[in-house]
């Protein structure tokens, strides 16, 4: 089980109908991708992140800063290339002179819009990583009517994902065990036969899941029983709220 799924069965939330906080988070990553607006970012940022924090007893501030901290080092080397751009009128500052390279008014502007909105859709898919166990995340994408294939799929590779870390912590501890780690070059010797056996093994122990589910009956569908969820009308009533919020936020701003 993923961290994010321990979480996940931890929050208030867990026991909500998956499929209304499903629609609640897509369509708050739509309203923030499509009003581009940095004020707006921030507000949903804001909301997304104390609504996770007071859902979720497991995720205290320090935690889900810890979480954040992840995504923004990336997202850091990602706008550095937009903020740096060449020069010709206004600039806030020139970096190099004999090519004109600096940062304008424009590229500030566009990078800060850019981090912010990625912020904030990050923030959104935590909170329904963090409230919504993967097994009724599944259940809501039945419910929606997406191709059962393209489900099966992510359910499979879901799946196989513990197994390539359950053969990677495997074969670190063997390695360990036998005095791996010692130092830099061992290290380094560590990690290049864990990354050279690490897919071999995995893709056997997939092969042999693979074949456990066809003597299963296994059809190209898993088949689940539903589990029963509390209602959640809450999530279509802040739907409703936060884009009337963040339509009037941006044209006031």
């Amino acid at each position: 089980m993923l961290v994010t799924d321990k979480y996940a069965y931890i929050s208030k939330l867990a026991k909500k109908d998956p499929l209304a906080k499903v629609i609640f988070t897509f369509t708050m990553l739509f309203l923030c991708l499509i009003l581009n607006n940095v004020f707006v970012s921030i507000f949903i940022l804001i909301f997304f992140a104390g609504f996770t924090i007071m859902s979720n007893p497991a995720v205290p501030f320090i935690k889900y800063i810890k979480f954040m901290l992840i995504p923004f080092s990336f997202l850091i080397m990602g706008i550095i290339p937009v903020l740096i751009s060449f020069v010709e009128d206004e600039y806030i500052v020139i970096l190099i002179d004999k090519f004109n390279i600096g940062i304008t008014y424009q590229s500030l502007e566009t990078s800060l819009n850019l981090f912010f909105r990625a912020l904030s859709a990050v923030s959104i898919t935590y909170f329904l990583a963090l409230s919504t166990p993967m097994v009724s995340f599944f259940e809501s994408l039945y419910k929606l009517r997406l191709p059962k294939l393209f489900i099966s799929l992510m359910e499979l590779i879901y799946r196989y994902i513990f197994i390539l870390i359950d053969e990677a912590a495997a074969m670190y501890k063997a390695q360990k065990l036998r005095l791996g780690y010692r130092n830099f070059k061992s290290s380094l010797l560590c990690v290049s036969e864990l990354a050279a056996m690490l897919f071999i093994r995995a893709y056997k122990r997939a092969d042999f899941s693979y074949q456990a589910l066809l003597s299963r009956g296994y059809d190209g569908e898993i088949t689940v029983i539903s589990n029963q969820y509390e209602k959640a009308h809450m999530f279509y009533v802040l739907i409703f709220f936060i884009a009337a919020f963040c339509i009037i936020l941006k044209a006031a701003l």
